[in-house]
Formats: structure tokens, C-alpha cells, sequence
């Protein structure tokens, strides 16, 4: 069964295999660029999935599933339509009517994919030239507020599938002729693995088909935001199940919002898993901030409570000398 999935995995996503996610942070971790305000709810033990609509990118997953309404809809041409025709008519010769079910069922959960997903960001972390953080993450994610930078270990995310109730991704920030060079390398692979294809599960095949439209769709972004090499922890409401996770209104920066909250304490619901603030959190960089020493030992007083050993050694205080309005 491993290998099937490798090699289904490997169809359908291409270099997205969880040995290559493996390889991946071998040399590389994630960070989670954020307010210090929020960085003490996280080390708390509270991680905020918020809708995509209230992001930084005004586009943010209206962008990808456009591009897979328009392929799917008739009468609209795209670079990207043929190439998903053509990977669903290969599907549909190992299984028939399998890439119309699953169309059918990616357009009848659109509204939810556009509105009622829920996210936290990850950018990938590079130690060796990014000990102080990415400035452009620190004015992006933090602008005038004290910003922290939490480094987290790997491990949880090199599973490509994990908890039923969220999942981790990375974005994508093709073009859409990019796009269609995946799709078609998909179609390739499944016209090569035709009797493979054939002998697999009906519902196994529209699992992997419908969860290759939907990253396309949720986690894809405009070629302008490349340099974030943002990854997602996600979680779209009334597609997904909820165990776990908690739904609370929230007003951030003045604007009411339902969030959806990723308990990670020590007795939470995943701490089974290995996902606690203790086993994830690797470092903390304090960002660019007229208090650092202040922010610091607040952070340090969070790590503590929170059961981080040694945690004054896992805080930096970042060298980037980004001049902050006075407070």
C-alpha cells in the first residue's frame, strides 16, 4: 500500500512525495512570521486559522479557483483547460465518468473553498542567511507592530497526508501556462500508469484527482508573492471535518471575523501526534522593534509557561535595523 500511495502521490503531485518533503527540510525549516501579541496566544498553546478573504493578498484563493472554474465550465478558453480535459479523459478511460463526478462535486463545494477557508501561514526559513528573519516578511506580516518570527520544527509537515481535519501545502505560484505544464506532466504520468490507474479504487482516484484541483485552487497564489515561499496549514469549513478544531468570533485590527483555532497544548487534541508548542517551536526571533529586550523577556516568559526548555537560548533578537514609528 506505501508504494501504491508513493506512486500515486508522485502522479498527481509530482515532486510533492512525502521523501521529498523529507528532503526538502533537510536543510531548511518553516517560520511563522506574526505580531508578538499573537506569538504569546501561540505559545500559549493556540494556533488562528484565519479566512483567506481577510488576507494580505486580495485575491487570496479567489485566484486558484478561477482557474479551475474557468477549465471546467464550457465556453471559456485557458491555457489551462486542455491540459485538465485531457488528464481527466485519461481518468475517465481507467475509470468512466470519474472526471465529471469529480468536477461536479469540486463546483458544488466552490462557495465554501472561496469563503470558508481558514489558514495560517508558513514561509519556509532558510537558518543559514536568515538568522535575523526575511525583512520583507517582518514589513509584510508585522508592519508598525512588534513582529516575531517563530521557527518551527519540520517533522509535522513532511506528511502529505495528516490529520482529516487540516492539512499542510505548499503554495504555488505558477502562471498560467506554468499551471498547465503541471497538469500536463499529471497527464503524462496517469497515461503512463494507465493499468495502474485502472486497478487502484474507484474512490481512491477521485480522492487524489479532486485533492489535486482543490490545492490548485486553495493554495495558489499571483507570481508576485514567490519570494514568501509561503506554506499552509488549512482547513476549509463544511468540506473538512472539524474535529479538533474550535470556530470562535474574533476582532482583529477592527474587523469581526470567525476564526478557527488549532489547539496545540500539551493535553490537546493532537498532542498524540507530536504537535505541542514544546516538540514544535525551535527558535524565536524578535523582529524589528523599538522594545526588543522588553518583547524578549515576555516571549521568554511565554516559552517558559509553555514548557520550552531552555528557552532564553532559543531567542534571538534580530540585527535588521528597520527604523519603527514611535509608539
Amino acid at each position: 500500500m506505501e508504494d501504491a500511495q508513493s506512486r500515486l502521490n508522485w502522479t498527481f503531485f509530482g515532486d510533492e512525495t512525502d521523501a521529498m518533503r523529507r528532503q526538502f527540510f533537510s536543510n531548511q525549516t518553516l517560520a511563522h512570521y506574526t505580531t508578538a501579541e499573537n506569538a504569546l496566544n501561540i505559545l500559549r498553546g493556540e494556533v488562528w486559522l484565519r479566512n483567506t478573504r481577510v488576507m494580505n493578498d486580495v485575491a487570496e484563493v479567489q485566484h486558484g479557483a478561477n482557474l479551475i472554474r474557468k477549465a471546467i465550465e464550457p465556453g471559456i478558453d485557458t491555457h489551462v483547460e486542455p491540459a485538465l480535459r485531457r488528464l481527466g479523459k485519461l481518468l475517465d478511460d481507467a475509470h468512466p465518468g470519474l472526471s465529471s463526478h469529480v468536477f461536479n462535486d469540486f463546483m458544488s463545494k466552490l462557495w465554501n473553498l472561496v469563503h470558508r477557508t481558514y489558514v495560517t501561514c508558513l514561509s519556509v526559513h532558510h537558518p543559514e542567511k536568515e538568522e535575523n528573519g526575511r525583512l520583507s516578511m517582518w514589513r509584510a506580516y508585522t508592519g508598525n507592530y512588534a513582529g516575531v518570527a517563530i521557527v518551527l520544527d519540520p517533522e509535522p509537515f513532511t506528511q502529505m497526508i495528516e490529520d482529516p481535519s487540516f492539512f499542510s501545502v505548499p503554495v504555488s505560484y505558477a502562471t498560467e501556462q506554468e499551471l498547465e505544464q503541471r497538469l500536463m506532466k499529471a497527464a503524462d504520468e496517469v497515461g503512463a500508469n494507465a493499468a495502474f490507474i485502472a486497478q487502484q479504487p474507484r474512490q481512491l482516484i477521485e480522492w487524489y484527482f479532486s485533492g489535486l484541483l482543490r490545492r490548485i485552487a486553495t493554495a495558489s497564489k499571483h507570481h508576485g508573492f514567490r519570494e514568501e515561499e509561503e506554506w499552509r496549514v488549512m482547513h476549509t469549513r463544511y468540506v473538512d471535518p472539524s474535529d479538533g478544531l474550535r470556530y470562535e468570533n474574533a476582532t482583529i485590527r477592527g474587523i469581526p471575523q470567525v476564526i478557527t483555532k488549532l489547539p496545540l497544548g500539551l493535553n490537546g487534541p493532537f498532542a498524540s501526534k507530536g504537535m505541542t508548542i514544546p516538540e514544535l517551536v525551535r527558535q524565536v526571533i524578535i523582529g524589528p522593534t523599538n522594545y526588543p529586550f522588553v518583547v524578549a523577556e515576555a516571549v521568554e516568559a511565554a516559552m517558559v509557561a509553555a514548557g520550552i526548555p531552555d528557552a532564553r537560548s532559543k531567542i534571538r533578537i534580530s540585527e535588521i535595523p528597520l527604523r519603527m514609528e514611535p509608539s
